[in-house]
């Protein structure tokens, strides 16, 4: 196993418990560092993995959330109990590592691997104080989304749909907490959108990703944003970080001989949100069920393996392609466009339909309701073509 994410874990505990052995190579000194993300993980997608997750590991529980349009329209949802954690990424890493070990599944960490040589045995090359080769029958790619093995072999690596994302924690925040605040506008965070994610009754992380300068675009939303500015006026930063942000979906292939992709490797992130802990986890939980069964079955070859994609892509294809359709969408809307979105879903009260149906994860029903919705249908398809078709003039010349 390459990485000790969640992914990684996930799938080195499953596989460990159909009787194989299996060690992870983590290339960090302490698994769960450097932190990256926004750490806002659904309940609902805790159960569907089954984990309990620790108490130490909860910052905060949220029930709803108020989205923001470019003009400062509002529309919310809400729920009367807990529909996601905010978490300590850290200590929920180290935690289901901790998991994988109970299954005795030997942990490397401080480790890089530097090269996977594939043959009947495959041979990986680490770097520690010494040089050490781990020899392995299947390796199951967690490494993240730099993707550099998955090109090695062979295979079609993430390289569209990235963005970065900056994110700063901060004390003294004027929050509900709990609720998410998302901010939606090509003037806030072109390609995505900013959040305040309350971690406590004052306390917040506050961050957005965009196609350029997040950063700045980030120090903008926290200084002159005309609502969020007043909710962090005297807002203290705590600790700051970054990472990137998948929004491409996953690659066509996540198998080859002996090899199996994972995770934000394998671009199993929600397009709609960037969000990778449950999606990955719950294909990391078949990559390790049948990476197991191939090593039982002494068959590892790319024909066996490939069970593992047919699998996750029965269980989740239908929600990555009806989320990649909404990111299409939203990436083509201009600022005007989302106002009057805005509109429709107060007009029609669609907020009850989101908390009847709607599913942080499983987003496809909430998605279909709304393109179904002629009201809505209507005008985002008006508004989505009006942006995607060039507009000619007398003169000839085309202008978007």
């Amino acid at each position: 196993m390459i990485g000790c994410g969640p992914s990684g874990a996930i799938a080195s505990q499953n596989a460990a418990k159909k009787g194989v052995k299996v060690a992870i190579i983590e290339e960090h000194p302490y698994v769960g560092l450097p932190e990256h993300c926004a750490g806002l993980i659904s309940t609902t997608g805790f159960r569907r993995l089954n984990i309990n997750v620790p108490k130490e590991c909860i910052l905060n529980r949220v029930k709803g959330a108020t989205f923001y349009s470019p003009q400062g329209a509002t529309f919310s949802v809400s729920r009367r109990n807990t529909q996601a954690y905010v978490v300590n990424r850290p200590l929920l890493d180290q935690y289901l590592a901790s998991l994988a070990q109970k299954e005795n599944v030997s942990l490397f960490t401080g480790t890089k691997v530097l090269s996977v040589k594939m043959g009947e045995i495959k041979i990986l090359k680490v770097s520690q104080k010494k040089e050490q080769h781990f020899k392995t029958k299947v390796i199951i790619d967690a490494e993240g989304v730099r993707g550099k093995f998955v090109r090695e072999m062979g295979l079609a690596a993430v390289s569209r749909g990235i963005i970065p994302g900056v994110q700063i924690e901060v004390k003294n925040a004027q929050v509900n907490p709990e609720e998410v605040e998302i901010f939606l506008g090509n003037k806030v965070a072109p390609g995505f959108f900013a959040w305040i994610i309350p971690t406590g009754e004052n306390t917040a992380r506050v961050g957005l990703g965009a196609h350029h300068h997040a950063l700045k675009y980030l120090e903008k939303f926290i200084k002159n944003h005309p609502i969020a500015s007043k909710k962090l006026l005297h807002a203290v930063p705590v600790k700051k970080f970054g990472g990137s942000i998948i929004l491409s979906g996953p690659i066509p292939k996540t198998y080859t001989d002996g090899f199996l992709v994972v995770g934000d490797a394998a671009g199993q992130v929600k397009p709609t949100t960037g969000g990778g802990v449950i999606m990955g986890g719950l294909c990391a939980q078949i990559a390790g069920e049948v990476a197991a069964e191939a090593v039982n079955e002494k068959n590892v070859s790319g024909g066996r393996l490939s069970a593992y994609q047919k699998k996750w892509k029965k269980l989740l294809s239908r929600e990555f392609n009806s989320m990649l359709l909404a990111r299409k969408i939203l990436n083509r809307m201009e600022d005007r466009t989302l106002d009057r979105l805005f509109e429709t879903l107060t007009r029609e009260e669609f907020h009850t339909v989101i908390e009847e149906v709607g599913d942080m994860d499983f987003e496809s029903g909430v998605i279909r309701k709304i393109l179904l919705k002629p009201s809505l249908s209507i005008s985002i398809l008006l508004n989505f073509l009006a942006s995607v078709i060039p507009i000619k003039k007398k003169t000839g010349k085309n202008i978007q």
